[in-house]
């Protein structure tokens, strides 16, 4: 079928309300299928097929239908074609036009298409709100229409404006430019608890709503109101044969996403910039800027009372991939809070997220891969900063059903701590690096070695990271996955040329400034110590030998010096006589650090033991 003969056919199913229309749903398949090949000759026929039906008041109503279609299906050439219309449209928007009540919810409808794009955002407000003020205190007007109208009025003033003053140019109809937002957002809220049986007016509700929830007064007016909470909690649980449309579903996730979001962390430059736009905005009426970390803590701490989990738990095997984002958003706000997390693993935060990170249909055909990408190129960053948050607090162990095993959780934390990653922040890569220690502590078969068959060159790349906590963390991971024969491999196996490098850097790290480094790292030797090759591997080295003794004799932590000592024991009682292990350590100073570390003062029966028994096999070289 040609364009020329489908437009005519297609473009008048797009006039229905109804949001079960097999013909509407059909006729935006077309509509968008024709509007995004780009061809010229198709939106020529467009604009002069609207051309024609605005000669007509009986069209006007079918007009705005295809322009609302059209800013949804591309806003580019919408805004091209609704600017050129507006000046005759702006002839008939006049008091007759909400004589029609039909016409005035499609023309209205119209409108709030056309705020997504800046251009038009300011041709509605500078020709149009005159109209969208009456229509929203008409006594006459539906409830759908009203709701449209404070939506409308809300985005208005939610979204910012271009640099260019509107008010300097716009004409008497622009009187209801500065509608109070708390006052329409109550107006909203009403519509949501009052209207839940009607699908149109609680969707076009919902949506401004959405707008107004950016502002820290509505958050607070929606906190402290369950039947409006009760209402929007209500569509993410439907199990109606008809459940609520993506779009409504998403409406009410990013609600509940303001409702509880933390302010972003930023760098000091981000910080500073901040400060300036705060000066800048001083005194222009800017409000609901800055909030107390105290306050979003405790809205989140109601949603988790209203059992917000179980809702998202629901809604989170039909979600868009839109809305999964948004649940990994609203998962990692309230994981945030410490405290808060032991009730969100009872509640089945984990299973939730897991769910959203699994594979949908078309992305993956394997059971056991993650979805990680939520989006062709998006990752969900927000949702595996939630599963790392929850990890590091609760014990793994329990936080895991017999539905999923521990192992699924690797590859997605594991995506967290990608150098080249442009989506996650430096906390995202610590908590990752302390979740997946968390898991190498675990006793389950497999989790290890999974971590170091997946993440190894990640995880040996960030020891030698230049953030000191990012360094940390690499290094204690690194001493738990050393108990498995896959990562000691890395350090004792000599057909790996990289071994000796390994080696030195873990050597190296137990003179790092930071204690915890220190500890983590000759803990690891210590580890390795223990594996049947490793006398011999390290005895081979002159600088691992230095470097042990180097803890023995200055380190001031008793259980860094313990690891220390242990791991030349080890040496000693584990090295083939082939290697001269003692003879080696003797002519190193070996006896003059023991004496050192013994002469510190109190130490443990342990320690001494240890640093004892290692001089006596030392003075048996002599």
């Amino acid at each position: 079928m040609s364009a020329t003969r489908s437009l005519p056919d297609i473009l008048p199913n797009l006039k229905s309300h109804d949001p079960t229309s097999q013909s509407k749903a059909q006729a935006v398949l077309q509509f968008a299928s024709l509007m995004q090949a780009g061809n010229d000759a198709t939106r020529r026929e467009l604009e002069t097929y609207l051309d024609d039906l605005l000669k007509f008041k009986s069209k006007y109503a079918l007009t705005f239908a295809i322009m609302t279609s059209l800013f949804h299906i591309n806003v580019g050439i919408a805004s091209e074609i609704f600017m050129g219309l507006s000046s005759q449209v702006h002839k008939f928007s006049s008091e007759d036009m909400l004589q029609d009540i039909a016409m005035t919810e499609w023309f209205l409808e119209m409108l709030s298409a056309a705020c997504a794009d800046k251009l038009c955002r300011t041709e509605v407000e500078t020709k149009y709100v005159g109209l969208i003020d009456r229509a929203l205190t008409d006594d006459s007007g539906s409830p759908s229409s009203k709701a449209l109208a404070a939506s409308i009025l809300v985005k208005l003033a939610a979204i910012p404006k271009p640099p260019s003053s509107v008010q300097s140019s716009a004409t008497d109809d622009s009187e209801g430019a500065g509608a109070d937002v708390d006052a329409l957002a109550d107006m909203l809220r009403s519509f949501v608890v009052d209207q839940s049986g009607d699908s149109t007016t609680f969707a076009n509700a919902l949506e401004g709503l959405t707008y107004s929830s950016l502002n820290v007064s509505i958050k607070e007016m929606l906190i402290r109101d369950s039947d409006c909470l009760n209402a929007l909690l209500g569509v993410l649980k439907e199990k109606s044969p008809t459940p609520a449309a993506p779009s409504v579903m998403y409406g009410v996730l990013t609600i509940l996403s303001n409702i509880s979001e933390y302010p972003a962390l930023q760098t000091k430059e981000g910080a500073q910039i901040k400060k300036l736009r705060s000066y800048a905005n001083a005194g222009k009426g800017a409000k609901d800027i800055e909030e107390k970390p105290e306050a979003i803590t405790r809205r989140c701490k109601l949603l988790l009372d209203m059992n917000v989990i179980s809702y998202l738990a629901a809604c989170a095997p039909r979600a868009t991939l839109n809305s999964q984002h948004c649940i990994g958003a609203i998962l990692k706000a309230l994981a945030t809070e410490k405290k808060h997390r032991s009730l969100i693993v009872q509640q089945g935060g984990i299973s939730v997220i897991l769910s959203v990170l699994q594979p949908t249909s078309t992305s993956s055909s394997s059971s056991s891969s993650f979805n990680i990408n939520a989006g062709s190129n998006t990752p969900n960053t927000a949702a595996i900063s939630a599963l790392a948050k929850l990890l590091i607090s609760v014990n793994p162990s329990l936080a895991f059903s017999s539905r999923h095993s521990p192992a699924v959780a690797i590859r997605p934390l594991l995506s967290l701590i990608d150098a080249n990653s442009e989506d996650g922040t430096v906390l995202d890569e610590f908590e990752s690096l302390l979740a997946l220690t968390n898991l190498a502590s675990m006793d389950t078969k497999g989790v290890s070695d999974n971590i170091v068959s997946q993440g190894w060159p990640k995880i040996e790349n960030l020891v030698l990271a230049d953030n000191p906590m990012i360094q940390r963390a690499a290094t204690e991971l690194v001493c738990n996955l050393v108990a498995t024969p896959a990562a000691a491999a890395k350090y004792l196996d000599k057909d790996d040329k990289s071994y000796k490098n390994r080696l030195n850097v873990l050597v190296a790290l137990t003179d790092a400034v930071d204690v915890q480094t220190r500890s983590a790292a000759a803990g690891a030797l210590a580890i390795l110590s223990e594996w049947g090759p490793a006398g011999d591997v390290l005895a081979e080295g002159e600088k691992s030998l230095k470097g042990i003794l180097r803890v023995l004799a200055d380190e001031e932590d008793s259980g860094i010096v313990l690891r220390g000592a242990a791991c030349l024991n080890n040496i000693l009682c584990g090295a083939t006589p082939e290697t001269g292990a003692a003879n080696k350590i003797l002519k190193l100073g070996g006896l003059d650090a023991i004496k050192k570390a013994l002469g510190r003062g109190t130490m443990d029966a342990q320690l001494i033991e240890l640093l004892q028994d290692s001089m006596v096999r030392i003075k048996s070289a002599e």
